[in-house]
């Protein structure tokens, strides 16, 4: 169909396994691509349906779930693209400055983050209510993670017949990093509680400190330290993996560009 893959440029083997109907190194299909191309609209499979069509070869699932979170349009806005860069360049650098933040200062208490994160955390508080006292108090710290979580994910599924945008959840996933690096400081702070609450008080003054209550109740309150080093760690880890994972659909964008795909985004 093809001497060279219209998407990567890869050249194409007559006669391999599969060449004639996608592209063996970015997974581009072709008959997809044609379909594109001719303006037929064609609507997305779910990843579920994919994965359960046919009978699954060894390693066939992970691959099929790789091109599914690497999935970029096939034509890329200009002015799209340039914007995600500048996005991509400015968590980059704000994640660093995240990270490098004093955990045993509670450095992080200052930071614009902690004021995107803080009435999140306090409506987690509520929203747990149903579930008793310490899913209450942990409810706080779980919600300001969970939630960017839940919202990459519906950039990644498209749930409610949304547009699927990997790179959107990309960021998702860098702000639930964020999230979790804003909760280290206050793991720490449960074994000498310093930093100053929402009530005006520090966690030696009050019974309001939520991770004093947490990992009082789990009899872990001496290895606060520990953990709040663990959580610090995670943060920076998943932040990692969204950076790696932002990185990876900028470069494949940038591809479709050299390609000529570049006139309007899908």
């Amino acid at each position: 169909m093809f001497s060279n893959c219209p998407k990567c440029n890869t050249k194409l083997t007559p006669g391999e396994a599969g060449s004639g109907e996608r592209c063996p190194v970015c997974g581009l299909v072709f008959a997809k691509y044609l379909r594109a191309q001719a303006g037929i609209p064609a609507r997305a499979a779910p990843v579920t349906d994919a994965l359960q069509s046919e009978p699954a070869q060894p390693g066939e699932p992970m691959q099929r779930w790789l091109e599914h979170l690497l999935y970029v349009p096939s034509r890329v806005g200009g002015l799209a693209l340039f914007g995600r860069c500048a996005a991509f360049a400015c968590c980059f650098v704000w994640g660093w400055r995240l990270y490098a933040m004093d955990v045993s200062t509670g450095e992080m208490g200052g930071s614009f983050m902690h004021l995107v994160v803080l009435p999140i955390h306090e409506a987690g508080h509520v929203l747990f209510i149903p579930f008793g006292r310490f899913m209450t108090v942990l409810g706080g710290s779980l919600l300001q993670v969970l939630l960017p979580l839940v919202l990459m994910a519906s950039f990644v599924f498209g749930f409610g017949g949304s547009r699927r945008d990997n790179f959107a959840a990309s960021l998702m996933l860098w702000w639930a990093a964020a999230a979790i690096i804003d909760v280290a400081p206050y793991i720490w702070d449960a074994f000498d509680p310093k930093l100053m609450l929402l009530g005006g008080k520090t966690g030696a003054e009050s019974d309001g400190h939520d991770w004093q209550n947490i990992l009082g109740d789990l009899g872990m309150i001496r290895r606060a330290h520990l953990i709040a080093g663990i959580a610090h760690k995670l943060g920076l880890a998943v932040m990692l993996a969204a950076w790696a994972w932002g990185a990876a659909l900028l470069y494949f964008q940038l591809r479709h560009r050299g390609s000529g795909a570049f006139e309007a985004e899908e």
